[in-house]
C-alpha cells in the first residue's frame, strides 16, 4: 500500500484510532512470542518472528529495547506486576547471555540457521542499547539493577572505546576478521543515540567505569557535529541520529544542532510525500530500493511529534505527519503484531518495529498531558 495510490489510501487515522492501534500492539508484545518464557532462553527478546509463530533469534539490542519500552509502558500506564516480572526476566536473560561467551554472541538463534556475521564483533550501539534499558528500567521501579550484568555490558563497551576516547561502532572478535563496509560498521551520526543512552544510564545505574562515562559524552558531541557535516543517507540511521538528540534535550549542543536537523527531516517528510512511502534512503537513485520497512515509519512518526514539540513555531508539515500516522495504522496486522517489511509475503512479524510503532502511536496526543515527553522521551 502507498500512500500515493488513490486506490490504497488509507483512511486518515484520528486519535481514537491511533491509541487503539497503539493497544492492540502492546497486547501483541506483552502476550505473544517476543518474549521467550520457558526453556534455556528464557527471558529473551525476539528480533523476528515467523509465519509460523516461531521467535527465529534473540538479540540482546532487542532486549534493551524491551526494557526501555517496558519503562515507557510503565510511565504512562503506571507499574503493574506483568511489566516487572517481564523487565526482571530480561535482566536475568541477559545475565545468561553475558556468561554464554566471551565476547557473547550479538545474536541468538532460536532456531537452526547460519551463523550471522554480526556475531563476528562486538557492536557500541547493542550494548548501549542494554544499559540504557536497564537505567530506565531501574529508574522506573521496575527492577533492581544487577552489577554483573552493568559490569559485563560495561566492560564489553570499554572494549569499543577507540585511541581517541570516542566510541567506534564495533570491533571485531579477531583482529584479522574482516567485517562488511555498512553503516553499523563505521562510525557516525548514529551513535548519538548510543551515547544519549549510555549518558542516561551512567545517571542511575552503579558502577559505570569513568572510561565508558567519558567516552560517552565525547562521543554524543562528535555525533551531534557529524549529524551536522556528513547526515546519513540510509534513513534508519538518520533517524538514529535525530532520536539520540532528541532523547537529551538538555545537552548543551542540542539547541545549536536542531534547526540542521529540522532540516534534514523536513526534507525526509519532502521525499516521503513524492514517493508515497518513507524511503529507505535518500540521495540521487536510491530513495526507490529498498524494502517497506515498519520501523523507519514508527521512527519518523515518533521524531516528526518530537521536533514539533521543540520547536512550536517550525514544527513538521502536519500533512506530511498525517500520512506516515495514517501508514503505519494500515500496517498493524489484526492480531497486534507489525511487519518488518510491509510487501512481504509470508509476513515476518517484527518485535523492534512493533515497539516502534506502539510508542509512536502513544506519543500523539501526549505533548499536553506528558509535560515530560519533550525533556524525557524515553524513545525506545
Amino acid at each position: 500500500m502507498r500512500l500515493n495510490s488513490p486506490h490504497a489510501r488509507p483512511p486518515s487515522a484520528d486519535a481514537r484510532t491511533a491509541s487503539a492501534g497503539a493497544a492492540s500492539i502492546a497486547g501483541w508484545l506483552l502476550g505473544g512470542t517476543a518474549q521467550v518464557e520457558t526453556g534455556p532462553q528464557a527471558g529473551a527478546v525476539a528480533g523476528l518472528i515467523d509465519a509460523s509463530g516461531r521467535a527465529v533469534y534473540a538479540y540482546p539490542e532487542i532486549a534493551g529495547y524491551f526494557l526501555q519500552w517496558l519503562a515507557w509502558r510503565a510511565r504512562e500506564h503506571g507499574i503493574s506486576p506483568e511489566l516487572g516480572a517481564r523487565a526482571r526476566a530480561t535482566q536475568r536473560w541477559l545475565a545468561h547471555w553475558l556468561a554464554s561467551g566471551d565476547p557473547p554472541p550479538t545474536r541468538v538463534p532460536l532456531v537452526e540457521s547460519p551463523d550471522d556475521w554480526r556475531n563476528a564483533a562486538v557492536f557500541c550501539f547493542d550494548l548501549a542499547m542494554v544499559l540504557r534499558g536497564l537505567g530506565s528500567a531501574a529508574r522506573g521501579g521496575l527492577i533492581e539493577p544487577d552489577p554483573g550484568v552493568v559490569a559485563g555490558v560495561t566492560h564489553h563497551l570499554g572494549r569499543v572505546i577507540g585511541p581517541d576516547g570516542l566510541f567506534g561502532a564495533c570491533v571485531p572478535n579477531q583482529p584479522s576478521t574482516a567485517l562488511p563496509d555498512r553503516w553499523s560498521t563505521r562510525r557516525g551520526p548514529f551513535l548519538a543515540k548510543a551515547s544519549a543512552g549510555i549518558v542516561a544510564a551512567a545517571e542511575v545505574l552503579p558502577g559505570v567505569p569513568a572510561a565508558v562515562r567519558a567516552a560517552a559524552a565525547a562521543t554524543h558531541v562528535a555525533a551531534l557535529s557529524w549529524a551536522v557535516e556528513t547526515p546519513h543517507e540510509e534513513v534508519h540511521p538518520m533517524l538514529y541520529t535525530l532520536e539520540g538528540a532528541l532523547s537529551l534535550p538538555r545537552h548543551p549542543r542540542f539547541t545549536a544542532v536542531l534547526p540542521a536537523l529540522a532540516a534534514q527531516f523536513d526534507a525526509l517528510l519532502a521525499a516521503t510525500g513524492a514517493l508515497g512511502r518513507v524511503p529507505e534512503a535518500l540521495g540521487p537513485g536510491r530513495a526507490t530500493s529498498g524494502p517497506e520497512r515498519v520501523d523507519i515509519v514508527a521512527q519518523a512518526l515518533r521524531v516528526g511529534h518530537l521536533l514539533g514539540l521543540h520547536r512550536p513555531a517550525r514544527p513538521p508539515d502536519r500533512v506530511g505527519l498525517q500520512r506516515i500516522c495514517d501508514l503505519l495504522v494500515a500496517r498493524i496486522e489484526p492480531d497486534g503484531a507489525v511487519p518488518f517489511d510491509a510487501t512481504q509475503r509470508p509476513i515476518q512479524r517484527n518485535v523492534w518495529a512493533a515497539m516502534f510503532a506502539e510508542q509512536a502511536l502513544g506519543f500523539l496526543g501526549r505533548d499536553r498531558a506528558r509535560p515530560s515527553l519533550r525533556d524525557d522521551p524515553l524513545i525506545v
